[in-house]
């Protein structure tokens, strides 16, 4: 067979999603090459770089399968139906149709729910000889047996090579899909496998997929001190935690640790206490990013708006502790809530749900109402947000410490202080395509100077 495994397109729905760098394709989809290559000719394409415009170039291929992000249903469906014309199964996998009850409405030939390598060669099998079944349900991988993969089982485009160190959460905040995906199993690979696939690397920079590099915090030192002699640049997601230990943040930063992607979420403790992240408090945020930076370490803040709590005013106070404590990048997302998740009855029975419409959900639009603002003025905010902090006059704010001629602490500073000015830049075109404008020279305005939508 002729397998064909699609990242989908959904650069339309944010602005992180638009950017390869933080966005390599999912490391699923690189063990899944793996496996079928053994048997099968594969072929493995992130729409994101590479949209497949015409489905005709593809009739050669026998399966074809798609890992969904919520957002990402919309192409899915889109996918399935081009390649149902020329009579392709496609078989569907990842959080959209492991939570969404009703997603066999796109028509899929088969769908997974779960962690998908564990059934992945029963549904090689099936396609081969006896037929899909309509539905597969995975199970918690042990990571130990999942292959080894090389540049060949990734988009020849792909400068970033993923890597998986641990998977799942020991947190379980209430908003996230994260650790129900992953079967709320924290899980860790053994190291000398983990070593073995960044020896496979293509270029200087690793992206770890985990969610929570240091949900085991003894496993994490163990691996940043075999990282540490390789002077491999990486970046991971990780909790806060990170930095509350000044030993294991600069354990990360001689390792190498580029970037950080932390949820930060909020500047409001309110907010992270309603969202059973009551660990994670704001008032430590300011030492534990000096922290960080102190280690060589930039930081990727993730917050999260529309909570109840949060008026309008909110958006001005995010900017200031963004520019205060020069955070190198920065993301704005509304409240999400979808299936699977305890936040979304809670939204339900409030009614605060919106029908994001045929286009699907996204990282720009409203998908649960808030309370203490209109929709109008959520969407407003995060507009204000994206436009302010990537304006010339605040990227030169956040990044003085990237353009002095003082060396980052840790490894490589010229290659981060590149690294991370270029990506400022690749944010600053995503949110002027997004905004279908030019980002300011300044960050002077407030979310009010724009009209409220109802």
């Amino acid at each position: 067979m002729h397998v064909l495994l699609v990242n989908p397109d959904v650069r339309d729905k944010s602005v992180i999603y638009g950017n390869r760098m933080l966005n390599p394709v999912p490391v699923n989809l690189a063990y899944r090459a793996a496996m079928t290559s053994v048997e099968h000719q594969v072929t493995v394409i992130d729409e994101n770089a590479t949209p497949i415009t015409d489905f005709a170039d593809f009739a050669d291929v026998d399966l074809v399968a798609v890992t969904s992000k919520f957002f990402g249903e919309r192409r899915t469906g889109e996918l399935v139906r081009g390649f149902a014309d020329l009579a392709t199964p496609v078989v569907v996998d990842g959080y959209f149709p492991s939570y969404d009850p009703e997603a066999e409405r796109i028509g899929a030939a088969a769908i997974i729910r779960g962690e998908v390598e564990q059934v992945w060669p029963q549904v090689l099998a099936d396609a081969s000889h006896a037929g899909l079944r309509p539905r597969y349900l995975g199970g918690p991988v042990d990571l130990s047996s999942l292959p080894q993969y090389g540049p060949e089982h990734l988009p020849p485009h792909d400068y970033v090579f993923p890597v998986e160190a641990t998977r799942g959460c020991p947190f379980s905040c209430n908003f996230c899909i994260e650790t129900r995906y992953h079967h709320e199993a924290f899980r860790t690979r053994p190291i000398d496998q983990v070593l073995a696939q960044i020896d496979a690397r293509t270029g200087d920079f690793v992206q770890f997929s985990d969610i929570n590099i240091v949900g085991n915090p003894r496993y994490a030192r163990t691996l940043f001190a075999e990282l540490e002699p390789l002077r491999v640049l990486w970046g991971s997601q990780a909790t806060i935690t990170i930095a509350q230990r000044a030993s294991l943040a600069e354990a990360a930063g001689r390792a190498g640790c580029m970037l950080v992607f932390i949820g930060l979420e909020s500047v409001r403790p309110e907010n992270l206490i309603s969202s059973d992240k009551g660990w994670s408090r704001p008032i430590d945020y300011r030492a534990h990013i000096a922290r960080l930076h102190d280690a060589g370490i930039g930081v990727i803040g993730s917050f999260v708006f529309g909570f109840a709590g949060d008026t309008p005013d909110v958006f001005e106070r995010t900017l200031e502790f963004v520019v205060e404590n020069e955070i190198e990048i920065a993301h704005f997302n509304p409240l999400g809530s979808g299936p699977g998740v305890p936040l979304y009855e809670e939204h339900r029975r409030e009614g605060r749900m919106i029908d994001p419409g045929p286009a699907g959900p996204s990282h720009l639009r409203a998908s649960v109402a808030p309370v203490s603002m209109t929709v109008g003025q959520l969407e407003d905010g995060l507009e204000y947000l994206y436009t302010s902090t990537y304006s010339r006059a605040v990227t030169r704010q956040r990044l003085r410490r990237y353009t002095s001629e003082q060396p980052l602490p840790g490894p490589q500073s010229a290659a981060k202080k590149r690294a991370v000015i270029g990506l400022n830049l690749a944010y600053r075109r995503a949110v002027e395509r997004h905004y279908g404008s030019a980002v300011g020279a300044g960050g002077s305005g407030t979310p009010g100077d724009s009209e409220r939508r109802s």
